[in-house]
């Protein structure tokens, strides 16, 4: 069995054996489950509501639904440029405030949605949504993952973004439900209020780092006394590199320009699942049910990549999910028989949840604890800027390329491309 090394606290070095026992303590398991809740309305105020939400405001508004479709491109522009900003706040201030102050400005943003009925309003409060959505679960919310489990961070990872991938089969129904019942005003501000129980919580019970709580990093045991006397755990030391310094390393940007790979991938298929079953003779209904049914496959599925990088290593991982994705699409490019169209859709179900965690997991390896925040700032808004090509990916191969065949092969290079990235990239800690 492979072995790595892991600093336990009171600063004492020792190999260990590879541990793919989720064995993280209440406490440890305290931030999975807040974390998981976390991505869950994150994930679904920014992009899974949507389906619900541009329909709804256009008819109470009566403003047209396209419009509202245009505006919503730019303004989630705002979680690319929160993965700069607001990860500069963690890494001065730390995650906890990030996470706080994210979570009051987010749920003021989307309860407003329903009130302020102008498309500047609409751009405005989306952009917020979208920032400060991005800022709590995105950005805070991974900054606190690298900081309690730097040795188990793909295991915790596969379990948190199980909430990520769970937002897509429950989050559209449940703001429906909401709008049909309790009218679209209310509606908007009853997710509000979750946002609002979720900031109870983390203020109730979070804590930046495990020593603050009285623990130790991935709930290891303290092997040897601190040299204080104390408990034995070790404050996380400041980030030791500048941005300037970080700019300058080759793997800063091999993991940014992979992981807006897999993105350009992962939002390709995701937005065309619907329409493209429909154009292999799919009924709209069967068609929304077969997403569902993937994004179901992809609950335990955000699990099984964490235990993945776990086990094997998150580079090794991120190789393995590169190629997943590449079969995947190459089988959903052409019109199979329905076993190979099914075996695809099972698939890509089943891959919708690796991409955060491995993304991410990746950057808190190259760049353990006090470092990820930095990093991550840098890396986090040149991946969302790569992920928002996907579109225009997407119509280039549609356009010129013989329609979804064309299309999916482009994306087929991308993921070309994100492989040799991945390949050349070295995971080797730099602090």
């Amino acid at each position: 069995m492979t072995d790595e090394a892991s600093t336990l606290s009171g600063g004492v070095p020792e190999k260990r054996a590879i541990d793919t026992k989720s064995n993280f303590g209440f406490w440890g398991w305290s931030i999975v489950i807040i974390e998981a809740f976390m991505l869950w309305g994150s994930a679904g105020v920014q992009v899974h509501g949507l389906n619900i939400m541009v329909p709804t405001l256009s008819e109470h508004f009566g403003i047209p639904r396209t419009t509202l479709l245009f505006w919503a491109t730019p303004a989630s522009g705002g979680s690319v440029i929160a993965g700069f900003v607001c990860a500069m706040i963690a890494d001065k201030f730390g995650a906890k405030i990030t996470i706080v102050m994210s979570l009051i400005m987010c749920a003021l943003c989307f309860g407003m949605l329903g009130t302020w009925g102008t498309v500047p309003g609409f751009v405005i409060l989306f952009f917020g949504v979208c920032f400060f959505g991005s800022g709590y679960a995105y950005v805070g919310g991974f900054a606190l993952i690298a900081n309690w489990f730097p040795g188990k961070k793909n295991l915790a990872l596969g379990w948190v973004t199980m909430g990520q991938t769970f937002s897509t089969v429950v989050f559209v129904p449940l703001l429906a439900y909401l709008f049909v019942h309790i009218g679209v005003q209310a509606g908007f501000w009853a997710i509000s209020a979750l946002l609002g129980v979720q900031l109870v919580i983390v203020l109730a019970m979070v804590k930046n780092t495990p020593e603050e709580r009285g623990m130790t990093p991935d709930n290891m045991p303290v092997v040897a006394p601190a040299p204080d006397g104390g408990n034995g755990a070790a404050e996380s030391k400041a980030c030791p590199f500048t941005i300037g310094q970080l700019l300058k390393m080759k793997d800063v940007w091999f993991i940014a320009l992979g992981s807006g790979g897999i993105f350009v991938m992962l939002v390709g298929v995701l937005s065309q699942f619907v329409p493209r079953l429909m154009t292999l003779g799919y009924s709209l209904d069967k068609a929304i049910l077969y997403l569902s049914v993937s994004a179901l496959i992809g609950v335990p599925g955000a699990y099984m990549w964490g235990w993945i990088g776990q086990k094997f290593g998150t580079k090794n991982g991120l190789l393995f999910y590169t190629l997943w994705w590449l079969v995947a699409v190459i089988l959903n490019m052409f019109e199979l028989s329905p076993v190979v169209l099914y075996l695809s859709l099972g698939m890509l179900g089943l891959s919708f949840g690796g991409a955060s965690n491995l993304t991410t997991a990746i950057v808190a390896e190259k760049f353990p604890r006090a470092a990820f925040v930095r990093a991550f700032a840098l890396i986090q808004p040149i991946q969302g800027i790569i992920r928002c090509c996907s579109f225009a990916i997407l119509a280039f191969g549609l356009t010129y390329l013989g329609g979804y065949i064309g299309a999916y092969a482009c994306l087929a290079a991308v993921g070309v491309v994100t492989l040799i990235l991945f390949w050349i990239m070295d995971p080797t800690p730099v602090a």
